[in-house]
């Protein structure tokens, strides 16, 4: 009888764990608190909503601009109550013109918010200096058109400067007689005052006396240093210009031109100087300044050979100094048209660039990937960091992502071929797993696996995220245990270990829809939210797949928890103290399961959920909040399911999270806890970038809000750790990654690098580097013969004669008995963290050998390629760049290689 009802009992703990994990929540819920929650009522728009936009500090004032999904006008809507409420405002920009009104978009001024600028795509644009009240229109100058603007920059030390590049009025699509009509760059020295918008605006190219027929890029030259005053740069005048041009129209007719020179100017352009010939591209980017210059220019920046052009293609040029000098940017490849990127790292200070390439795999259309490159400690000097990383159809979207809140995280989805049936190639090789005890937290997952030739995929590849918590420095796999996992539709399918893949900006097939990203925002570090699928090895990113979830990281993307089934789109509000989600359609968009008809709030970083109705379902767009995400209020938006008695289309719902629940302020000090980042295994803390950190957040288990009020401390900087190569180094210019060490690549295989030849920098010998920003100690044996930034040490060597059979023989006894000793020291006496500083000299030496012997195979197999007459590397003729690699699985005969075209 007892044994029946301890069975029953068991049953029904089953049952009630099941029943409370099916639908998100854990059973800790049991405390979840309680709140009268009401039902939301929309706005109702003629259109969707495409823009949002928060005027002034209060945040109170609030334009929702409306976009047709055809040819439907636009309009506008203003909120004076934070978006709770919203009135009609679209008869405020009427010009009794039959132009179809669309507004391009909406502009506040920073030092006056009652000053608000928007720009149409007609003919016209409107100025109000009391908040929107009233709106007065302004005709563009010269018939020009707001479709025909490529991009608008203002000033940032000067609010109403004003920077439109558009393109000529007299311009028609039916006289293009080459690339692209000429664009003019034009000047509005007050762009809030209504006087000065009428008056016509300063037409540069006019300025310049025909020395410039059009303006291909541009930038304000203080986006280099915005507050005005940066001791690594010269002054900067608040009126620099720096700007790609050409002289004659007819001479503008390739992607990557000869015939257009960087030039910069402090007066309008009525005077201009030519800082680099043939400088196509332009941007500003970690206080330097990085330029594109094509390959077929006659004269190199810095008269040194360019790569051939017979292909098209840029070299990267970079300035430290505000554009006055450049210095040819070293990576291990050629840019091609394909394209390329950069990042910002955190710091404000350095770059990633990320060189987007297109791989033939004999399918309909072509695999587009992406290589990414650290700038290191030398803004000029690049190494390859991740290579294959994913690029949507059409080379749409990188699927790489800059986490914010913590330094030196990042998050990339990376193309890898499926697994063979002998295991020998694609994510289910050996080398996918690097076991390495760490605590409780069992193994870390790195990636180590060998680059691998897309060019060699069959079919649809495997797509895996990686994480890096080191700026790009050791890339790895996101573990997930089972007890993470609250959901049972959340759980992989095939044996363990699990792996979580998260969703980028791209979809991931041909013609799929992107799913919302992984996201982050600095205003609660720490926390991440993303959509994605558990999988075992050998399987990965799968969009469609049932077990397709939501996921939460509570301490930067080292641990992940399932939040919710299926897809979501989320904000951050009140600093992070308020997570609120909202169904996203994805690929059910305008079909019944696609609908949301609620929104689902946490006010205890995604534990408890409270599940808020909407009277009128929605396929759901966005979440959108003001600016700074310090309040406690979102405005979710979308699009209406298509009704007879309703001629709206688009919907807005307001949800103040204060005003429901009723919620304090946080006002205890013991209502905040100090956390610090975790190492990659979960446990301990974290060295972020060569430094302990300790953050302030709210706990968990408080009811409380951080309110609008609150100012979260900067990190407080505690201990300068010592240098490790697994989590403050990456391999150093020339070298590649490989089964964690970092292996030399052919020098053959290198484009010139002036930087190197001049020696302003030293490659270490044993290939590793300091990350850009890191700020270790103790660098010493961890970096070679460097400093780690490129600087060489005095080697303090001293030569040495003699020898013979004795002193080999007295030498074979001492090292006999010294690694008997050190063997039994290590395995009953040493601690951990010793254990840890001998496995770093160990894997210091092995990454000597490797780099020995992966350049001996390199010199063998450049012999055996030469005998066959081919005259190098395999793939030099179709103009890939492919470094050969360790001594792993051999493709063809020409070892572990990556492609980059």
């Amino acid at each position: 009888m007892a044994k029946v009802v301890s069975l029953l009992m068991l049953v029904g703990f089953l049952s009630s764990a099941y029943s409370l994990t099916i639908d998100g929540r854990s059973l800790k819920d049991a405390t979840c608190p309680s709140f009268e929650l009401p039902k939301l009522s929309p706005t109702l728009t003629t259109a969707p909503v495409a823009d949002l936009q928060w005027v002034g500090a209060d945040d109170q004032t609030v334009f929702a601009v409306t976009s047709g999904l055809t040819i439907e006008k636009g309009g506008l809507w203003r909120s004076m109550n934070g978006g709770a409420t919203f009135d009609e405002w679209t008869a405020k920009l009427s010009v009794n013109s039959s132009e179809t009104l669309k507004i391009m978009n909406l502009y506040a001024q920073k030092s006056n918010s009652n000053n608000v600028l928007i720009l149409g795509t007609g003919s016209y644009m409107w100025l109000s200096n009391d908040k929107g009240e009233n709106f007065s229109p302004v005709k563009y100058p010269g018939d020009a058109k707001g479709a025909h603007i490529r991009d608008v920059r203002f000033n940032p030390r000067r609010d109403g400067w004003l920077l439109v590049h558009i393109k000529r009025a007299s311009c028609k699509v039916k006289d293009k007689a080459h690339q692209d009509c000429p664009m003019d760059l034009v000047l509005y020295k007050n762009a809030f005052d209504l006087d000065s918008l009428r008056n016509g605006w300063n037409n540069l190219t006019s300025n310049s006396n025909e020395k410039i027929a059009g303006f291909v890029d541009f930038d304000w030259g203080a986006n280099l240093c915005p507050a005005g005053s940066c001791s690594e740069l010269p002054p900067i005048a608040d009126e620099l210009i720096l700007a790609t041009v050409y002289a004659r129209a007819e001479d503008y007719d390739q992607p990557w031109d000869k015939d257009v020179n960087f030039v910069s100017s402090t007066d309008d352009f009525r005077s201009s100087s030519t800082r680099v010939p043939c400088g196509n591209q332009l941007e500003i980017v970690g206080r330097s300044v990085y330029l594109a210059v094509a390959n077929s220019c006659p004269n190199s920046p810095d008269r040194r050979s360019l790569p051939n052009s017979r292909d098209g293609g840029i070299t990267l040029f970079t300035s430290m100094d505000g554009g006055n000098t450049f210095v040819r940017a070293c990576l291990p490849a050629a840019l091609k048209q394909e394209g390329y990127e950069l990042v910002e790292t955190h710091d404000g200070r350095g770059a990633l660039v990320i060189v987007d390439f297109s791989v033939d795999t004999g399918m309909m259309m072509p695999l587009y990937a992406a290589s990414v490159y650290a700038a290191g400690p030398h803004h000029a000097l690049f190494s390859l960091s991740l290579t294959n990383v994913y690029v949507g159809m059409m080379g749409s979207t990188t699927d790489f992502t800059r986490l914010e809140g913590l330094q030196g995280i990042y998050v990339a989805n990376q193309v890898v071929p499926a697994p063979s049936s002998d295991g020998s190639a694609g994510s289910t090789t050996p080398t996918g797993e690097m076991p390495m005890p760490m605590g409780e937290g069992g193994y870390v997952d790195y990636y180590v696996d060998p680059y691998y030739d897309l060019s060699d995929v069959v079919g649809e590849p495997i797509i895996e995220t990686r994480i890096t918590y080191s700026a790009g420095g050791r890339w790895q796999r996101i573990r997930v245990y089972p007890n993470n996992i609250s959901n049972l539709d959340c759980r992989g399918i095939g044996p363990e270990p699990w792996y979580l893949h998260l969703n980028g900006m791209s979809p991931t097939n041909r013609f799929g829809l992107p799913l919302p990203g992984v996201y982050s925002n600095p205003s609660a570090p720490g926390l991440v939210l993303a959509t994605g699928n558990v999988a075992s090895l050998g399987s990965g990113l799968d969009q469609s797949s049932p077990e397709l979830c939501t996921w939460i990281s509570r301490d930067g993307g080292v641990t992940w928890a399932d939040v919710a089934v299926g897809a979501y789109i989320y904000e951050f509000a009140d600093w992070g103290g308020v997570i609120v989600m909202a169904k996203y359609p994805g690929q059910n968009v305008y079909t019944p399961s696609g609908l949301a008809d609620e929104v689902l709030f946490s006010v205890d970083y995604g534990q408890c959920w409270q599940h808020v109705n909407l009277s009128m379902p929605i396929y759901v767009d966005n979440i959108s909040i003001e600016p700074d995400g310090q309040q406690p209020v979102v405005i979710l938006h979308g699009v209406v399911p298509k009704q007879e008695n309703t001629n709206s289309t688009g919907a807005m719902y307001f949800l103040n999270v204060s005003e429901i629940t009723k919620l304090p302020i946080c006002n205890s000090p013991d209502q905040f806890e100090t956390w610090s980042p975790p190492t990659p295994s979960g446990t301990g803390k974290r060295c972020v970038l060569g430094q302990q950190l300790e953050l302030e957040r709210r706990k968990q288990d408080r009811n409380c809000l951080y309110g609008k009020e609150y100012k979260r401390p900067n990190p407080k900087l505690g201990v300068v750790c010592n240098c490790t190569q697994q989590q403050d180094t990456e391999c150093d210019y020339g070298f590649l990654r490989t089964n964690d060490s970092c292996v030399a690549i052919e020098k053959s295989n290198l484009p010139v690098c002036p930087v190197l030849d001049d020696r302003v920098y030293t490659v270490s010998d044993n290939g590793r580097r300091i990350v850009h920003g890191d700020v270790c100690k103790l660098v010493n044996g961890i970096t070679g013969n460097t400093d780690g930034k490129g600087q060489a040490k005095p080697s303090g060597r001293t030569s040495s004669s003699g020898g013979g059979w004795v002193t080999a023989l007295v030498l074979v006894l001492v090292t006999t008995f010294l690694v008997s000793g050190v063997y039994a020291w290590w395995r009953f006496r040493a601690t951990e963290e010793q254990q840890e500083t001998i496995r770093e000299v160990a894997e210091s030496v092995a990454a000597k050998v490797a780099s020995a012997w992966g350049l001996l195979l390199d010199k063998i197999s450049s012999i055996r390629f030469r005998s066959r007459g081919q005259g190098g590397a395999v793939g030099e003729e179709m103009g890939y760049f492919q470094p050969l690699g360790d001594p792993g699985y051999d493709m063809e005969g020409h070892g572990n290689v990556f492609t980059l075209k």
